[in-house]
Formats: C-alpha cells, structure tokens, sequence
C-alpha cells in the first residue's frame, strides 16, 4: 500500500497536526507514504505543493490545490490510498477522488466557532467542513470529544468513525532521573493565543502569589499575546513570579518538563492536549481545563473549570503527592495504519 498524506502543517510544525504527522509517519511508521504540503523542508517522502495565494490564504489555498490537482498525484506517485488532515488549520475535501479516502479530524469548526466567541465568524466553514466528513470513507478521531461532534452536530455515521488517541513518544518524554525539581514552579508550553488559555492562566497569577509568593509561573512558546502578557506582568509588580522563556526546541523539552513540579494546560479547548500526556510521560503531574480534548486525559482531580479563577487557583497551590503510573495511563505512540480501511 502506497498512502498519499495531505497537509497544510508539517515539519516545522505550526501546531499539532504538523507534530502528529512528523511523529506518526516519520518516526515510527513501516508504511511507505509521501506526504503532500507546503513545507518548504526537503524531507524524505515530502513532496512540496506550492498553491497560489497560500501566504494569504493558508490552509484554503491547499484545500484547493488539493481539489485540483488529487486525480494527478494519485496517478503520478501511484497512491492506493489518501489520508488528508482536517479541522481548523487543515484542509477540506469536497469531491470524491478514485481512490479510499480517509480524514483525520483534529478538532472542528463547530468547536472552533462555539467556545471561541470572537471566532464566531467560522461558522461559515463549518458546511464545507461537514462535506468533508460524509464524503470521507472513514475517519480518524483524536479524540471522543470529536467523535461527538461529528456525530451530533455534523450527522456523520459513527459507524464510519474511529477514534484513535494520540500517543506519546516515550524515548522522547521520561522521567530524568538526575533532575531536580525547581520548588513552587509552575510550568505552560504552547502558542501564547487566546485558545490556549494563557491569558487567563497570567492574570491568575496575582491571586496565586497571594496564596503563595514563592510561586513561580515559567512560561515556554511565543504567539500574538506575548507583549501585552508582558505588559501586565510588569505592570502587577509580577517579574519574579513569572518567567518567559521564549520557543523551547524539542531537544530540551523533555528536560524542562522535568524540572518543574506542576504543568498546566488552560486551553480553552483542545483537539488532543498531547502537551498534557508529553508532561505526564515525563513524571510530572498536569492540571488543565475541563474541557473538549483534555477532559477525557486527566482524572477529576486535575481539571479545573475554565475561567473559573477560584478553581485555578486552587489547583495551582495545592501538592501533588501522586504516583503517575497509578493515575494516567501512558501509551507509546500509536502509528495510524490505515490498513483496516478498505
């Protein structure tokens, strides 16, 4: 079997449908696949699309290369099958090709426009998004959250739905055995953008210091909110108490989720929170938001209700005195075959 990926986010990643690829496909898959995007990294197996409009158009614009141009790159590279990335950030199908086609679906639209509120507008998307999925052969869930989505907002039949979880790489995230912990430390990685939540987590901070000054909120990523968090950081005398760190590559990750005592992940919602089970792979315990993407990860115990500062602050403050392995279950990554679908 030759499987023809289509993508709009790969290697680098710009979220984590690039990561979910470059870890399934390159890193542990024994099936032979080329993945179609418009990376500009010349990788093995990575055939590079160059749409028109796509600086402005991003995602849409290969969506649209990708309705134009299938039927040739199925017959050029002698694909069997096709498995295209979908969700915000991913791509749309909306006309049947001569080969299976299965979708992944990452997150939707539906969550996207309902939970966001200034993103409203992207209801716009969601009937093109809903083509998708009924003319898909079979799909892919990340997640159950998803699956419910599809399945009652959507109507899709569930009986053409898998879900399959994304896993964690184990030889990337462990426990570090010559690590020590930094004390009162508190530890967000991600985008900093609304969805994320680390608004919300910043401006928590002075209520958290409240409770305990020694508190200490390192911050890891970069995005559109970095300034005016910082802003407000200076601005509440907060400098001692909450660090940015800047992007943190890959290589010193797993270390960082090592030295910390607490991660935490206040999403508004997730499609998969794969920050929640990398920190937990490391040994670390993790608190998030009870929402889509990462309630289904955590146990009651360590979710707190988005925006529910009250909640937050609780969670931030308290010890965790938990042995991991009888909490969370850790798998190894997880490859999506695809051979099951015929």
């Amino acid at each position: 079997m030759k499987l023809g990926i289509f993508t709009d986010d790969f290697y680098p990643f710009i979220g984590g449908i690039g990561r979910h690829i470059y870890d399934l496909y390159y890193k542990n898959s024994k099936i032979y696949c080329i993945v179609f995007s418009p990376s500009d990294k010349k990788l093995k197996n990575h055939v590079i699309i160059k749409p028109s409009f796509h600086s402005k158009l991003k995602n849409i614009a290969t969506g649209l290369f990708f309705q134009r141009n299938a039927e040739k790159l199925i017959h050029k590279y002698q694909l069997s099958k096709l498995n295209i990335h979908c969700g915000p950030g991913g791509i749309f199908f909306l006309k049947r090709v001569s080969i299976p086609v299965i979708a992944t679906c990452h997150h939707t639209y539906w969550q996207q426009s309902h939970y966001i509120k200034s993103q409203f507008w992207k209801r716009i998307f969601i009937p093109f998004e809903k083509k998708t999925y009924q003319l898909a052969d079979k799909i892919i869930c990340v997640s159950g959250d998803s699956k419910n989505i599809l399945v009652e907002k959507y109507n899709i039949n569930k009986n053409k739905i898998v879900v399959i979880p994304n896993g964690v790489d184990t030889k990337q995230f462990y426990p570090m055995k010559n690590i020590k912990k930094i004390p009162n430390s508190l530890f967000y990685i991600g985008r900093l953008d609304k969805r994320k939540g680390i608004d919300f987590l910043v401006k928590s901070m002075p209520d958290i210091v409240k409770k305990n000054s020694k508190k200490v909120l390192y911050i890891g990523g970069k995005g559109k909110l970095m300034r005016p968090l910082q802003k407000f950081v200076t601005k509440n005398n907060l400098t001692n108490n909450v660090k940015f760190l800047g992007f943190i590559p890959d290589n010193k990750l797993n270390e960082w989720y090592n030295k910390m005592e607490l991660v935490i992940v206040p999403s508004i919602f997730e499609g998969f929170g794969i920050t929640v089970i990398e920190a937990m792979a490391a040994g670390t315990p993790v608190i998030g938001s009870n929402v889509d993407g990462i309630k289904g990860i955590l146990t009651k115990q360590f979710l707190f209700n988005y925006g529910n500062q009250t909640d937050l602050i609780k969670k931030c403050v308290q010890e965790y005195n938990v042995k991991l392995k009888e909490k969370f279950n850790i798998n190894n990554i997880r490859v999506e075959t695809c051979e099951e679908f015929s």
